[in-house]
């Protein structure tokens, strides 16, 4: 199953399978900071408590330019899971970069390992997910597989997808989840973007649908939906996605951007500030802090999950979780045995709503099955009828029927 970069995009675009990054006029590497969205999430008071120090975040992704002044030497590259060589092209690492210095604005002391597992859409080889179901090459279709359990195998406490699918037909991919089980069996807390298809169809969308994933809406400033944000109940939590400034690989700067990418890159941040502060707590229990600190607990919606998180206070209540062995059981064929403390695997939330165009098919054909019933009724009714005629006696003065 091919994944996607999740960027913001009109219903058009969605429909002929295209997109673009919303940007801006290009800010100066400065302008760091003075964006919505760091205050929106209270990072500059969560970072009186921790900054990041010692975790690394795996960003799965297009890959990313390490050499950006904004990274400032904070995030290297592990393979290329493609198998290519594209590091010197001119849009090589476009959306990896934006996202990786998402991460870091939350997280200043964290350290990000790029994975390329996808390919921008400046990339003449890029391919849409109908396209790559045609793609016999392996090294290539199972890119994202690969790459989750590389970054679980080579120290990082987080992951970060802001990639996924969105197709009525996109397959639930076993491997895939068994390979997400896997990170989350060695104490890796996985987040993943929503999608950016809410003003569209709505799709279902992979990896964020697997169970144990923590999914990320975007959010406006006033804590609402972002318009384009998937709506979906394996939505947990929401983050600032609207006007998020990151990095650019063409100014060397910073330009404004949009998307539930944006989203899922900053609240893997803020887990980045959780776990380098409380490193023995596990994914379920990271997980259960970001919602239950979130802006509005008692509620969960499918547009925004349980609100839009709270760095600080979540970092104030992980002091008072009991902390539990992160490392959890692998099994034979490499999944975990449980995700945390209390988790038998599966997931609290079981069942999604109904796809638009899954919807329309099953009501057109069974509007077509309730047509042959009742044409069938009429049918046996009007033989009926005509066998009740030919056992009638003849009316007087009129011959018998002929046939």
């Amino acid at each position: 199953m091919r994944a996607r970069a999740f960027r913001a995009v009109s219903r058009t675009a969605v429909a002929l399978g295209v997109a673009g990054a919303l940007v801006a006029v290009a800010a100066p590497v400065h302008a760091a900071g003075k964006g919505w969205e760091l205050d929106a999430l209270s990072v500059p008071a969560a970072h009186d408590l921790s900054e990041g120090d010692g975790i690394t975040v795996a960003v799965i992704d297009t890959g990313i330019r390490t050499n950006h002044p904004v990274l400032a030497g904070r995030a290297t590259e592990g393979p290329d899971f493609l198998s290519e060589n594209d590091k010197k092209e001119s849009w090589y690492g476009g959306h990896g970069t934006s996202m990786a210095s998402n991460v870091l604005d939350v997280a200043p002391k964290a350290k990000v390992l790029g994975l390329r597992a996808i390919r921008d859409r400046e990339d003449p080889d890029y391919q849409t997910w109908e396209q790559s179901l045609a793609n016999p090459n392996p090294q290539s279709a199972h890119a994202l597989r690969n790459a989750i359990r590389y970054a679980a195998d080579s120290g990082a406490r987080v992951i970060s997808l802001s990639l996924g699918t969105e197709n009525a037909f996109t397959p639930y991919d076993e491997e895939e989840a068994k390979a997400i089980q896997y990170a989350l069996a060695k104490g890796v807390v996985v987040i993943a973007s929503a999608g950016n298809d809410g003003d569209g169809e709505n799709l279902v969308a992979y990896p964020v649908g697997y169970p144990g994933v923590i999914g990320v809406a975007a959010s406006t400033p006033s804590g609402g939906r972002a318009d384009f944000s998937t709506v979906h109940s394996y939505v947990d939590v929401a983050a600032p996605g609207v006007d998020i400034w990151g990095a650019d690989i063409k100014s060397k700067g910073r330009v404004s951007e949009q998307g539930s990418s944006q989203a899922g890159a900053l609240t893997a941040g803020v887990t980045a500030l959780i776990l380098a502060k409380y490193p023995k707590l596990a994914p379920r229990q990271v997980g259960d802090l970001l919602q239950r600190t979130a802006s509005h607990p008692q509620r969960h919606d499918p547009k925004t999950g349980y609100g839009v998180v709270d760095a600080a206070k979540a970092l104030r209540a992980a002091g008072k979780v009991k902390p539990a062995p992160y490392v959890m059981p692998v099994n034979a064929k490499g999944a975990g045995a449980h995700f945390g403390p209390g988790d038998d695997g599966t997931p609290r939330r079981v069942g999604q709503p109904l796809d638009v165009l899954l919807l329309v098919f099953a009501g057109v054909f069974g509007l077509f099955a309730a047509g042959m019933i009742i044409g069938g009724l009429l049918l046996l009714r009007s033989g009926r009828r005509a066998r009740r005629r030919l056992a009638s006696p003849p009316v007087a003065g009129m011959p018998p029927r002929q046939w």
